[in-house]
């Protein structure tokens, strides 16, 4: 039996078919950019399409699209366009200042992992090894989902080229999602 929270989670294809319309129209506003893509706030939507030249980023967007339930440490994706290399996903609130102090504090201590060990690590092995010594619970079960989605995907070396930072990640129905990858 479909779950009434899932269901409230997936777009049917008329409401896609809406939101494309909408970004036909250019009823939309910038909102934000990265290394290598730009994110677009969708008019009178809770809605945002991100186009992307990053190939890795698009792919990992396909595999997600309309499996939140699978990738819940995933923004949620209802829509993947091959052409233009653009998704629709879900807009998620800025993390509060504490959680990217943290986010930010469980990095630096990872970089210095990575330099020590003198080679290609992932903020997996670096939790594995020490991290989760001095890390807030709620950040260690985060990566801990993120992990099993991350090996979910099947894609190689995901870990080693995740873009884990506290820019990346927000918040989406009061839980920590990444949004950048």
């Amino acid at each position: 039996m479909i779950r009434l929270k899932q269901l409230l989670r997936e777009l049917s294809e008329n409401e896609i078919n809406r939101l494309l319309d909408k970004i036909r129209n250019k009823q939309f506003r910038f909102i934000g950019s990265g290394d290598n893509g730009r994110v677009y706030e969708i008019d009178g939507e809770d809605k945002v399409f991100k186009v992307t030249t990053e190939r890795d980023e698009y792919e990992v967007a396909k595999i997600i699209t309309g499996r939140w339930n699978e990738f819940t440490t995933f923004i949620p994706v209802y829509y993947v366009n091959d052409k233009e290399h653009m998704f629709i996903m879900a807009n998620a609130d800025i993390l509060p200042e504490s959680d990217k102090q943290m986010i930010d504090d469980f990095m630096k201590r990872y970089g210095n992992f990575a330099r020590a060990e003198g080679g290609e690590v992932s903020i997996f092995d670096f939790l594995d090894a020490d991290g989760a010594r001095d890390t807030d619970v709620k950040l260690v079960n985060y990566l801990r989902a993120l992990q099993q989605d991350v090996q979910k995907t099947g894609i190689s070396e995901f870990d080693l080229d995740l873009d884990f930072r506290s820019e990346n990640l927000m918040l989406w129905n009061e839980k920590m999602v990444l949004v950048d990858w």
